[in-house]
């Protein structure tokens, strides 16, 4: 590694005297690279050598898999110091898990919900929630969609007149209050702005007294660039009995608009808390100056950011080490996608044979790009991971088994699980989710609890038709999983799921042995001793990242077993750029870089998407060490140019970002030259 003892020690003093603030409220901003993480660790670890009670200290991340990561980093971390001990019992969660933690134990839970509500996923708020509200408006699933957007905006933002879409009417307004406080209790479940919501408003009007809430001396909150209005109040009410507040973040990377994230949070934070100190971490360990370059000239455009002078490191490294971005210009999509997967490979044959997961392609419109470029890498015959995500769960008979699984884990774990019982209802061949709804209908009419509806041991008499032979089949679901254990194995179980989907839930169906296939093609691309918790944990996800995580602690849980194997080959990662955040590669290639793709079309009309998606470019730049390729097409043709503008053929200039980056395009019909990668290559070993 180039970059010298002086220079990291020199960083690493900025990040002590962060983490070492005595201020009251304390704001780190922390650019790409530059050591947020390890800054947190550094303050925990601060506060515990201090004296501060570990059962005080409370650390808030974004996900699970960050508020997991951040765990073994602080222990890690902590391990040679005095707090080693201690920073096992401090408290890392998600905001939402806190949320509930406090609404748990101040009893508010148990006056809306049956039991811990579940929060609804893409998926069920679609195919549960939207479908019933649109019936009970009158309406179309989509436009219930509309309406759920328009309230969970308001929540999330605390503003009632917050409109994110097209306006709703008072009637829906009104229709919607009524079903969903009966919809929400019938099914034990929250929308995903909810809980928080429900903890601040009932803390501002009194209905949570201050002894109620948790003893906080020390708050820690990481990217809090990514929290939205509601997010933010609640972090200030937890700080009003007097905790210490420290949070970093940095608003050049807020791109999490679709939750209504709030980057001003961010910068306006001294007004907010006027006795904040403020830290600002410049040094990147990360990114080469050819890259780190352009992409702070770009994001320079977006207008009200906090200012920053970021410098990489490898510019003063011994020897430096500046790395390079090009942008390049191809006459159509085809040629671009085809010279993308012709730089990897030349890349890999050149000197990065085992290091292809150092190669990352991402991509900003998965519908339009994923098929394409993963089609020209297999042409190649070169391996490739494809992004993970939520989408993997949303397959019908994935679905169906998710739910039979978390049907499973209600029985080991004693935790009710209503959504998952009202999801396989909804998915049985023959049913569908208008009955499915019905039997709801149904069990408020008689006031019975939904899920005990399952394991009554006869049939009520109201229930009579579609509707009990529906509740008849999910019985036939508990009764043959009885005995199941969330240890059980893929090996040892995913032919009794497979039997399950075939004989009970898409029996009758013309589709039961596509269904069947596919779930024995995702079981069958997992490890064969991942346990059934692990894979919950897995189709549970929040996202791509998440996801990987898992896989790694379950290898790693199965060390012996794959030390015992044949290598696993590397392969080239295909991300969205949604799903990039966090991490990073040695070469990043970045396709797609076109008006109208990114930024969309959407955003060349809203002037904060505008913003939002600049950001997110940013952060796509950003992810490079060494080399990013950016390119663009001059023309689609074909299916790529109806996804665009149901047209046969699509013309589109470069990116506006591009521009801003102060880069030309060079017209290319081809990817990486010999030259041009033994040159990237040289960087890539220089780091």
């Amino acid at each position: 590694m180039p970059i010298d003892p002086a220079q990291i020690a020199q960083a690493e003093q900025q990040q002590w005297q962060a983490a070492q603030d005595a201020a009251p409220h304390v704001r780190l901003i922390a650019g790409p690279g530059t050591g947020k993480s390890a800054t947190i660790e550094r303050r925990v670890a601060h506060v515990l050598n201090s004296g501060a009670p570990p059962d005080q200290v409370f650390v808030i991340s974004f996900t699970r898999a960050t508020c997991a990561e951040l765990t073994s980093r602080i222990s890690a971390f902590c391990a040679g110091q005095p707090c080693a001990a201690a920073a096992a019992s401090i408290h890392v969660s998600t905001m939402h898990s806190l949320a509930l933690r406090i609404l748990r134990s101040a009893a508010v839970l148990t006056t809306l919900y049956p039991s811990d509500p579940v929060v609804l996923d893409d998926w069920e708020r679609e195919q549960v929630y939207d479908v019933e509200l649109g019936n009970a408006l009158g309406c179309p699933r989509t436009r219930a969609g509309h309406v759920r957007l328009a309230h969970d905006a308001q929540w999330q933002t605390l503003n009632p007149q917050f409109i994110a879409q097209l306006a709703i009417t008072q009637a829906e307004r009104q229709g919607f209050n009524a079903f969903h406080g009966t919809r929400r209790n019938l099914y034990s479940c929250v929308l995903p702005g909810e809980v928080i919501y429900e903890c601040v408003t009932r803390i501002q009007q009194g209905a949570i007294q201050p002894n109620q809430l948790p003893t906080i001396q020390h708050l820690i909150v990481d990217e809090y660039q990514d929290l939205n209005a509601c997010d933010q109040e609640f972090v200030r009410l937890l700080t009003t009995n007097g905790a210490t507040l420290f949070v970093a973040g940095d608003d050049d990377q807020s791109i999490y608009t679709f939750r209504h994230a709030n980057p001003s949070g961010i910068v306006q934070f001294t007004t907010t808390y006027p006795a904040a100190a403020t830290h600002t971490l410049n040094a990147c360990f990360r990114c080469t100056p050819a890259v780190l370059t352009p992409a702070t000239a770009m994001i320079a455009f977006n207008p009200n950011r906090l200012q920053k002078n970021p410098h990489s490191l490898y510019a003063t490294a011994a020897p430096p080490v500046n790395g390079s971005m090009h942008v390049w210009s191809f006459p159509t999509a085809d040629d671009e996608a085809r010279a993308v997967a012709e730089s990897c490979q030349r890349l890999i044959t050149n000197g990065m044979a085992g290091q292809e997961d150092q190669i990352v392609v991402l991509i900003s419109n998965r519908r339009l790009q994923l098929g394409q470029i993963s089609q020209e890498l297999g042409n190649l015959g070169l391996l490739y991971d494809p992004p993970g995500g939520e989408a993997v769960r949303d397959e019908d008979p994935i679905r169906a088994g998710y739910s039979i699984l978390r049907i499973v884990r209600d029985a080991a774990t004693n935790k009710p699980d209503y959504v998952a019982h009202r999801a396989l209802l909804g998915q049985l061949h023959g049913i569908g989710p208008n009955t499915a709804r019905a039997v709801g209908d149904l069990c408020v009419a008689n006031n019975q609890n939904f899920r005990e509806l399952f394991y009554l041991p006869p049939m009520p008499h109201w229930l009579t038709g579609r509707c009990a032979a529906g509740v008849a089949r999910i019985q036939n679901v508990i009764q043959q999983t009885t005995g199941w254990q969330l240890a059980d194995t893929i090996g040892q179980r995913t032919g009794d799921i497979a039997q399950l989907l075939s004989a009970v839930i898409f029996t009758g169906s013309g589709q039961v042995g596509a269904h069947v296939g596919t779930w024995n093609a995702f079981s069958g691309s997992l490890p064969v001793d991942m346990t059934w918790e692990e894979v919950l944990q897995f189709l549970g996800a929040d996202d791509e990242a998440e996801q990987r995580q898992i896989l790694e602690a379950v290898n790693a849980r199965l060390g012996v077993v794959a030390a015992e194997a044949a290598p696993q080959p590397k392969r080239i990662r295909i991300l969205t750029m949604h799903g990039a955040k966090g991490l990073s590669g040695k070469v990043v290639f970045i396709p797609g870089a076109e008006q109208g793709i990114i930024p969309s079309f959407r955003a060349l009309y809203a002037a904060g998407l505008l913003n939002e998606q600049r950001r997110q470019f940013y952060v796509s730049v950003t992810r490079a060490k060494a080399a990013c390729i950016v390119s663009h097409a001059a023309a689609h043709t074909g299916a790529g140019a109806f996804l665009i503008l149901q047209r046969r053929r699509v013309a589109l200039p470069r990116s506006q970002f591009l521009n801003e980056t102060g880069l030309a395009s060079v017209n290319r019909t081809s990817g990486l030259t010999a030259a041009e990668a033994t040159a990237i290559i040289a960087d890539v070993n220089g780091l």
